[in-house]
């Protein structure tokens, strides 16, 4: 382990995130790459499969509901609880995959020695991260539980039209106290991915690391998505912009210029974004390994334990 690797300030993990991240920027970006466009192919083609099944399942539930006095409304609201129980469980194995493969390439930076990802246990820790997400969705119930309650019951709808600004601060109160909750559970992935722990067991270690600096790991959380928001809203922006300016100086201007070309930048545009978008997807990985070892420094002394491990090897 590196010597400057002691607990950290808020602005020093941040700034050893970054350091970790260019260090092993190359894999990183290889990895969400690769990773990246296998998941993409895979969804498209699930997608085409899923859209025919569910197109047929709305049709089919419309008709045979009609006849029972059911509406409209209720087939709608299967079919979007059909598609919810579909893509919710795709979308956290995705997940899964990539921190699990982003925080492992972060691992050697803290343990001062080369590791290559290993690719062959990969699935095995990638479905225990799965498991700690899919436990993170189940703490989430009661939460969900209360917002499906006010939807049902029209509550909801109610205060909209007769006290919006109740209903807006309600909905700040509702966000605000499930982030808070949901921090509990900030560090279950890293420790899935580390420590051969999964579901409930995961969450609990994960509490363990944070419980007692709660409040600064939710700022720390909040303002490192505050920043990776702002960097990938200003890039994607930009490059999105450009095919609409150029279309805009061609239609203002008289410019003549082909929609050939302004299609053309569009396209080149997209795939910049599309780029960035994969340089952007290591960071929380890396961040949640930076933060998980610095907890265990903090509260455990892995940093002597590692050093005593390599004196001894």
């Amino acid at each position: 382990m590196n010597n400057d690797f002691l607990p950290m300030t808020t602005a020093e993990l941040m700034d050893r995130a970054i350091h970790v991240y260019k260090k092993s920027f190359g894999r990183q970006l290889g990895f969400a790459a690769i990773w990246g466009i296998i998941s993409y192919l895979a969804f498209f083609v699930i997608g085409i499969v899923a859209a025919i099944a569910l197109a047929i399942f709305a049709v089919s539930a419309t008709a045979i509901s009609a006849p029972f006095g059911y509406t409209a409304y209720d087939s709608g609201f299967g079919f979007m609880l059909l598609v919810f129980t579909i893509a919710l469980p795709l979308a956290l194995l995705w997940q899964s995959v990539s921190s699990a493969g982003h925080i492992l390439i972060s691992k050697p930076d803290f343990y001062g020695r080369k590791e290559n990802l290993p690719v062959g246990q990969l699935p095995r820790i990638a479905l225990r991260v799965f498991g700690a997400l899919i436990a993170q969705v189940l703490a989430s119930v009661p939460f969900l539980m209360l917002i499906f309650a006010g939807y049902a019951s029209g509550f909801f709808s109610y205060l909209l039209h007769n006290a919006p600004w109740v209903f807006v601060l309600l909905t700040f109160i509702l966000t605000v106290s499930y982030l808070a909750y949901m921090n509990i559970f900030s560090l279950s992935v890293a420790v899935a991915t580390l420590e051969r722990k999964t579901f409930f067991n995961a969450l609990m270690r994960s509490w363990e690391l944070i419980r007692e600096e709660f409040w600064k790991i939710a700022g720390m959380r909040l303002l490192w998505f505050l920043i990776i928001a702002i960097i990938w809203t200003t890039i994607y922006g930009a490059f999105a912009s450009i095919g609409l300016f150029v279309g805009y100086l061609s239609a203002t201007f008289d410019i003549g210029i082909d929609y050939a070309v302004i299609g053309i930048i569009t396209v080149v545009s997209g795939l910049a974004s599309f780029a960035v978008m994969f340089a952007i997807t290591p960071l929380d990985g890396v961040f949640q390994a930076t933060l998980y070892f610095n907890q265990r420094i903090k509260k455990e002394g892995l940093d002597i334990e590692v050093r005593l491990e390599r004196l001894l090897s």
